[in-house]
């Protein structure tokens, strides 16, 4: 959240109870859409040199494999998960802030929390005990499932624990499986997850039945997850240097409300759930994104607060929608029931042999398939495969002047709106889409930018995108005259045709809502 407030121009403090970042693993999974958001921050080449690439799941039972769910199908640069330890993204996050001239403030906590019509009252504590009593104009809970901020808005947070106990372990691994897939064991008696990262370590996971709350709290051994994944796979996987054993409870809960006044909620703060599937992290960073470019177009003057409200609205359904997946697939996976068990390891494989529902299965798990259709700030009036809301799909395109192509999601990099008009090879086209180009462009100077895209090279004007190869008008089905606006966070806002202008208009009037515009 700090780093895209800080790349859009907002000063912030971040401040962390914590005395030193997290030394653990923790989350591990980077889906190809967080992947996305991380190339929009300049990230990604970072993310991907420092973890581990993984295809797709594998699922099996007893005898042998069930079912696969591949990535490589995927609409996107990234067709593969990156597995990295928590620790290692916050390192590369926390590097990345450190470049916009903000640091973490260590050992502080909230302890008090009010707002007025117009600021945030906050009083932070430091470790030795000293309060300091803070005003600022917004405030945003990132502070996790215990959230202090949470509290001091009095929110509920709705839901319940797993039944199960979970038992974790980071080690080496020697036996037949292999480096590049999540390994999911289904068994009788419960579940093993094998999640490899680098260095020939994974992670695994297996549940029990639950235990006595000071056998939740009684050491861990090596030797008591070895034995279960002996019981539970016949693959003779031996796990020895562990890193990390932890024994652990899970719980799904959410909270109604994403903001109340001045203050925000995003990721684990708003929204827990089971890890089944690895969305956690990547729903809180997406949170994130979401919130940060409306938040600095209000504080920057250049919306109204009203904008703000559209966080709540997007992000929400999509929380209640990961806790809904995530607990189906928790229980899915532990099911107790013998008849059941059956049904599920015989379902399995007809599923994900269809390759129309493995590629949504893939879709929702890497998170590509979310939109906001049905937002109040996104408008459409035309499109078919891809719809005002959704996500834009990235392309390579050819800026005239430069020698390298340039993919779209790069463009986002200066956080701003895009706009752009499609021409095809039609040079009077071209010629009527930069004439509303320059106009829209003076409109609406440093909030958007403004580009014609074109198949072939036309007399020379300004900002054109070449699309030679045909790939991004075929992406979106984009005709002569189409227009499309792309959010700072990689979203389609707009999505008209050549007879639309007007409706363009009026849109950007109702986003940007300037006095100078009026």
């Amino acid at each position: 959240m700090a780093c895209e407030l800080a790349r859009n121009g907002v000063k912030c403090r971040i401040i962390d109870k914590a005395a030193a970042p997290v030394s653990t693993s923790r989350a591990l999974a980077i889906f190809p859409r967080t992947l996305e958001m991380f190339q929009i921050m300049g990230l990604s080449g970072h993310v991907l040199e420092a973890g581990h690439a993984l295809d797709g799941v594998a699922i099996y039972d007893r005898g042998g494999q069930i079912g696969y769910i591949g990535f490589s199908s995927l609409p996107s640069r990234f067709r593969f998960a990156i597995n990295l330890p928590q620790s290692e993204t916050e390192r590369l996050l926390t590097d990345h802030l450190r470049g916009f001239g903000v640091v973490v403030e260590r050992e502080r906590e909230l302890v008090g929390l009010s707002q007025s019509g117009s600021a945030v009252q906050a009083i932070i504590r430091n470790s030795a005990g000293v309060e300091e009593k803070l005003e600022a104009g917004w405030l945003i809970g990132c502070d996790g499932a215990h959230s202090s901020v949470r509290h001091g808005l009095n929110l509920p947070f709705e839901g319940s624990a797993y039944p199960e106990t979970f038992l974790l372990a980071d080690v080496k691994v020697d036996g037949p499986v292999d480096h590049i897939h999540i390994h999911l064991f289904l068994a009788g008696e419960g579940i093993v997850g094998v999640f490899p990262f680098r260095d020939d370590r994974c992670r695994i996971i297996v549940n029990t039945q639950t235990g006595a709350e000071d056998q939740l709290l009684s050491e861990l051994r090596l030797e008591e997850i070895q034995a279960i994944v002996d019981s539970r796979t016949s693959t003779g996987i031996r796990l020895m240097d562990p890193l990390w054993l932890s024994r652990f409870r899970i719980s799904y809960r959410k909270t109604a409300e994403f903001r109340v006044g001045r203050v925000f909620l995003a990721g684990d703060s708003a929204h827990i759930h089971s890890p089944a599937g690895g969305q956690g992290m990547n729903t809180g960073i997406q949170d994130a994104v979401n919130l940060a470019w409306k938040l600095a177009l209000v504080i920057h003057q250049k919306s109204l607060d009203s904008l703000l409200n559209s966080y709540n609205e997007e992000r929400e359904p999509v929380a209640k929608t990961v806790l809904s997946l995530t607990d189906r697939l928790t229980r899915m996976a532990t099911l107790q029931d013998g008849l059941g068990q059956q049904l599920r390891n015989a379902v399995i494989p007809i599923l994900t042999g269809i390759h129309l529902f493995e590629d949504r299965i893939a879709e929702t798990m890497s998170e590509i398939g979310i939109h906001y259709r049905k937002s109040s700030i996104v408008s459409g009036k035309t499109g078919r495969a891809v719809q005002a809301g959704d996500r834009a799909p990235d392309c390579e395109l050819q800026i005239e002047t430069a020698r390298e192509p340039l993919r779209l999601l790069d463009l986002l990099r200066k956080p701003a709106h895009h706009l752009l008009f499609f021409a095809d090879a039609d040079a009077d086209m071209a010629a009527r889409s930069n004439a509303l180009r320059v106009e829209i462009g003076r409109s609406y100077q440093g909030l958007l930018n403004a580009f014609v895209v074109v198949r072939e090279k036309q007399a020379s004007f300004p900002d054109v995108l070449l699309d030679l190869d045909g790939i991004a008008h075929a992406l979106y089905e984009a005709e002569p005259g189409a227009i499309l606006l792309i959010r700072p966070d990689g979203y389609i806002g707009f999505r008209g045709g050549a007879r639309h202008a007007a409706a363009l208009r009026d849109y950007l009037k109702r986003i940007f809502s300037r006095r100078d515009l009026h």
